[in-house]
């Protein structure tokens, strides 16, 4: 069991953003991203903000001016995820002085993934885009045209639309859904060759600079434009059950993000 344990962690340490990101940022339409790399010091310190500690000032104002640099609204994550299923408190930050807060509560959901939390290294901004996303749900978070791909080696196996409808049903949260919800849902996950051969080849352009076992996951502005926005080791993210590709099928759960272990995906 501990060999187990650690092999685990050591698939989330290279599903880091700090690992694969670097390799593709230029090869691969990515949102605009500011990274801040952490110190084991002022992790502990945004960790102490759950116990109304504030963190130095130093470390506010190096994260003021990485919001600055990408401009608000703006989506935050970690290295490791977003919590995106507590949207409006977690990674989509309407204005300024809402992001201590908004920092917080992405700490907060990292201390209660899974069995021991979920280890971080780098909180990350990104530039929100416009995302093709005619419903919301999961606290307001838009549904949007979002595709999952698996690489093994620089070629896709498999791919799926990431929004399903158990999905939906099971994080929907008080966030109403428009009557027609599964309708809407069925065009979003309509995939055209012409689609899946752009997206095919954005996937494998990912794993030819990352060797292994991925998930990459795409999604499309309003613009029409794909862009790729997570990626983690196929090992440990969450694969639709019957797919022949999935050798290991988990307990039926929907995905927030990748690593199964922190599912609500992500």
């Amino acid at each position: 069991m501990p060999d187990t344990f650690q092999a685990l962690r050591d698939l989330e340490a290279e599903s880091s953003l700090l690992v694969w990101y670097p390799k593709v940022k230029d090869v691969l339409p990515c949102p605009k991203t500011v990274i801040v790399e952490l110190t084991d010091d002022e992790i502990s310190g945004l960790i102490g903000m759950l116990d109304g500690i504030p963190p130095s000032p130093w470390l506010v104002d190096r994260l003021d001016a990485a919001a600055r640099e990408i401009g608000y609204p703006l989506f935050l994550r970690s290295d490791q995820g977003s919590g995106k299923h507590e949207w409006k408190d977690t990674c989509y930050v309407p204005f300024e002085g809402a992001l201590l807060k908004h920092v917080a509560q992405l700490v907060a959901w990292h201390e209660m993934a899974g069995i021991l939390g979920l280890s971080f290294r780098a909180l990350v901004f990104r530039e929100f885009l416009p995302l093709d996303a005619p419903f919301t749900a999961f606290n307001d978070m838009p549904v949007a045209r979002e595709r999952r791909y698996f690489v093994r080696d620089g070629k896709a196996v498999c791919w799926h639309p990431y929004w399903q409808e158990q999905a939906v049903l099971a994080y929907r949260g008080a966030t109403p859904l428009p009557a027609d919800w599964q309708q809407q849902l069925a065009q979003l996950n309509a995939m055209d060759d012409a689609e899946v051969q752009a997206l095919t080849t954005m996937a494998e352009t990912f794993g030819k600079r990352n060797p292994g076992y991925w998930s990459v996951d795409f999604a499309r502005t309003r613009a029409g434009r794909w862009v790729l926005i997570d990626a983690a080791r196929g090992e440990v993210s969450w694969h639709p059950d019957g797919c022949p590709h999935n050798p290991n099928p988990p307990e039926p759960k929907p995905p927030e993000r990748n690593v199964l272990i922190k599912k609500e995906e992500s």
